[in-house]
């Protein structure tokens, strides 16, 4: 009876041993993600001399090649043929060239000729061939809202024209100044485009003027990227416009529009201070474009690597992390270094990765630093259709995407509710027990105004029925800017989203089942086919 009693005293004994030694484990595993190594990171990949990682660039081969070389040092693995960490997804570059591309003015007096990067930059998404030929109107500062008291379109009609507007702010206390108006502020040339104009030309800021002027800048002369084969996963991107959009300079906009530069100044002035300045065509002024473009092949690189599940039944199943690592480079002498966009997600899976060689899940982790997320997703887009592994055992994707700003105990969560209540529990679970952040769902609805849901690598993932969440601190008025610099992240936050995150992943990857879709009637198993599901 003795006997008995201490087989089982010692076998209580190892069990308790088991489960303090691996809560230690986990412990160590969590402690080693800190601020401090973050910003080590993170200072070096968000320098100027990465030139804001544009996508393709040298700049950001060499940040694929330096996370690829870390997470080596750390002892994670790689999934792609022939040992590589890299997925080169093929590109087509198109170039402007600035020997056959023009814009010619023709009035009564004459013609006069404008010059691509001295006189005028194009500003499309993607560079094609073109031959415009139309009549010129000035539409101010080209904003429609009548409703609001302000339509400069009312007395115009800018089907089949060239249309020139003021790239000028109103003062912050006028009423077009809300958040919901600037919106429609940013979006005025699109508007135009919609309402049939052959071309929109902004007439650059004052400030980029004198930048134009004293430095001797000239326009982006940057090649616009284009996948070289269509992709199958659609998102939110505009639909492809039949109109042209470009920036002219102050001189270029007083030959077209005829009038002095003090008479543009006084109109930039007038719209500082609220006024509205008349919108007017400009009979006899016709306007000719025309832009010639070169082409070349070239790549941009998903960076993937991944350890294998401690459980010999549930290893064959995957969890993964995903974050994009490029940004939108430089122009104009301002380089973007997108320190917190997508900065701040790259380094936290840095971090994670050294996490994991420490303490994993029972299932295998993916750790995927998508490309090319600012041109359109391409990298998780490309991911999800070209998974090295199946698609249908992949059980959720976290996705880290601007996490070092705003409130320091809060983050948004987007897409965490729309396939999976398990996920959405889990990651309450985990934050409730350890990091007690306040979770947001402000931007999760997919009619949201400014579209959040479909802007970032989670939204690929939902769309072939993998849940996946999107961590989010919410944009600033740094977004898309030369201000978002290291010196403003947040780094005790970014420690507890990056652990947050990795404990979501080693409750996810531990779990007996993977996660269940239980929330959207249309989507009950993964893959290709759940692509016709609307999410609007």
């Amino acid at each position: 009876m003795k006997k008995i009693r201490w087989v089982f005293i010692l076998f209580w004994a190892a069990l308790l041993f088991g489960c303090i030694s691996k809560q230690n484990t986990q412990q160590k595993a969590v402690e080693s993600i800190t601020a401090e190594e973050l910003k080590v990171h993170l200072k070096f990949l968000a320098a100027d001399e990465f030139k804001g990682r544009n996508a393709p660039s040298p700049e950001l081969k060499i940040t694929s090649r330096y996370i690829a070389t870390m997470v080596e040092s750390y002892g994670l693995e790689p999934i792609m043929p022939a040992g590589s960490y890299f997925q080169n997804i093929p590109l087509v570059v198109r170039t402007i060239d600035p020997t056959q591309s023009r814009m010619r003015l023709i009035s009564k007096t004459g013609s006069q000729s404008f010059s691509f990067s001295h006189d005028f930059g194009i500003t499309d998404r993607t560079y094609q061939d073109v031959r415009i030929s139309g009549d010129l109107a000035f539409a101010g500062l080209g904003l429609s809202v009548p409703d609001q008291g302000w339509d400069d379109l009312s007395s115009i009609d800018v089907k089949d024209k060239i249309v020139v507007l003021l790239d000028v702010d109103l003062p912050e206390a006028h009423r077009l100044q809300t958040s919901e108006n600037r919106r429609l502020l940013r979006r005025r040339s699109r508007a135009l485009g919609q309402k049939g104009a052959a071309a929109v030309l902004s007439v650059v800021s004052e400030e980029r003027e004198k930048n134009f002027t004293e430095k001797t800048y000239l326009f982006d002369t940057t090649g616009r990227a284009q996948l070289a084969k269509d992709l199958k996963t659609a998102w939110i991107a505009p639909q492809g416009q039949s109109y042209l959009l470009a920036d002219i300079r102050h001189s270029m906009a007083c030959e077209l529009l005829g009038i002095s530069l003090d008479e543009l100044q006084e109109m930039f002035t007038a719209i500082k201070e609220g006024e509205q300045i008349p919108a007017r065509d400009l009979p006899g002024r016709k306007l000719e474009i025309t832009i010639a473009v070169n082409s070349q092949n070239d790549f941009t690189s998903n960076v993937i690597a991944w350890l294998e599940g401690t459980d010999e039944h549930l290893k064959d199943e995957y969890i993964l992390f995903g974050s994009h690592h490029d940004h939108l480079g430089a122009r104009e002498g301002k380089i973007f270094n997108g320190a917190d966009d997508n900065g701040s997600g790259t380094v936290a899976m840095l971090e994670i990765a050294q996490a994991l060689t420490i303490n994993r899940p029972k299932r295998s982790v993916i750790l995927i630093w998508h490309t090319a997320e600012e041109k359109g997703l391409w990298g998780s887009r490309y991911f999800v259709e070209n998974s090295p592994v199946p698609v249908e055992k992949v059980s959720a994707e976290l996705n880290m995407d601007m996490l070092c700003r705003n409130d320091p105990n809060s983050i948004y969560l987007i897409g965490s509710n729309k396939l999976s209540s398990k996920l959405d529990a889990s990651i309450h679970k985990v934050n409730e027990k350890y990091i007690h952040m306040n979770l947001d769902y402000t931007y999760e609805d997919p009619k949201h105004p400014e579209n959040f849901f479909f802007r970032s690598d989670q939204y690929p993932y939902i769309q072939y029925g993998i849940p996946a969440v999107w961590f989010f601190c919410g944009t600033t008025e740094d977004y898309h800017q030369e201000t978002d610099t290291v010196d403003r992240a947040d780094f005790v936050k970014m420690e507890k989203v990056t652990r947050l995150v990795y404990l979501t992943a080693m409750e996810l990857g531990s779990r007996p089942e993977m996660l269940e879709l239980d929330l959207h009637p249309e989507i009950k198993s993964r893959g290709e086919h759940n692509l016709e599901v609307k999410w609007r």
